[in-house]
């Protein structure tokens, strides 16, 4: 019934995953069941399709909110030039700024890194480097505005 269900349904991925899905089903349609109901393999096979459907849905919702990156993103993201001219831009943005706010800006924006990360690299406590952040943003929404 398994393996029928999984042909009916045109699952070609991950059908040991499904196969496991209607052991369960299984499983917990014997407990679950009452012969008062009907015959037990009627039972057994519409639960088995409702916890398919269910868990095809659940894929597909997933799917549709996790939207995986192309090769090409990947390798335009690794490109030295890009990185270059980024770092080039916001680097004119820091002349106006002071030297702990240019490290925030220049840590946060260029080496991904956290407050946490940055205050340990730069022995200073993580509040500093909020205040840096907190200066930082005040000045660059001053300087950006045309």
């Amino acid at each position: 019934m398994i393996h029928h269900m999984i042909k009916k349904l045109l699952i070609y991925k991950d059908k040991q995953e499904f196969f496991q899905i209607g052991l369960i089903s299984i499983w917990e349609t014997m407990s679950q069941f009452k012969e008062e109901k009907g015959k037990y393999s009627n039972y057994l096979y519409r639960h088995m399709q409702g916890r398919f459907l269910d868990e095809l849905k659940r894929r597909t919702r997933e799917a549709e909110r996790n939207d995986y990156p192309s090769e090409e993103f990947w390798a335009l993201m690794e490109s030295p030039i890009l990185y270059r001219e980024e770092e080039d831009y916001i680097k004119g943005l820091c002349k106006k700024l002071s030297e702990g706010e240019t490290t925030w800006v220049i840590a946060t924006f260029i080496h991904q890194l956290t407050v946490k990360e940055i205050a340990q690299k730069e022995r200073v406590s993580p509040s500093t480097v909020k205040w840096w952040r907190k200066t930082a943003k005040e000045k660059l929404k001053r300087i950006l505005e045309f």
